[in-house]
């Protein structure tokens, strides 16, 4: 009959998608495991990269990036730029750009559009 026929097409859709649930279900679970593991690596490494450089000189810091580690001058604020955090034992001085149009609105002139570009 066609209300038999209809609770058997039901049955077959709820069990199909039970067990694409599990699947998914199981699926995010390695992902999540997989991720764990990737990053629970990367801090191991930081960690004996850290042993690796050894002291830098106080213009110097160490850049984690290479592989080994080494140590490297600090960034100079090139013209155009101003410096928004120190140079440290372990990340670089970081650098920003000057945008001259909104500390002097004026620079360009009127009916003028300005636009930023890096540097001077």
């Amino acid at each position: 009959s066609f209300q038999s026929l209809q609770e058997d097409i039901q049955n077959y859709f709820e069990s199909h998608l039970q067990g694409l649930q599990n699947q998914v279900r199981s699926h995010l679970q390695k992902s999540y495991s997989v991720h764990k593991v990737e990053v629970d690596a990367k801090v191991i490494n930081v960690g004996e990269s850290l042993l690796d450089c050894g002291l830098c000189e106080s213009d110097e810091f160490c850049n984690f990036q290479k592989t080994p580690s080494q140590c490297e001058k600090c960034t100079l604020c090139p013209a155009g730029f101003f410096q928004m955090a120190e140079c440290s034992a372990n990340s670089d001085r970081i650098c920003q750009d000057r945008d001259e149009c909104t500390e002097s609105p004026s620079i360009c002139g009127e009916r003028i559009k300005c636009l930023n570009t890096p540097g001077k």
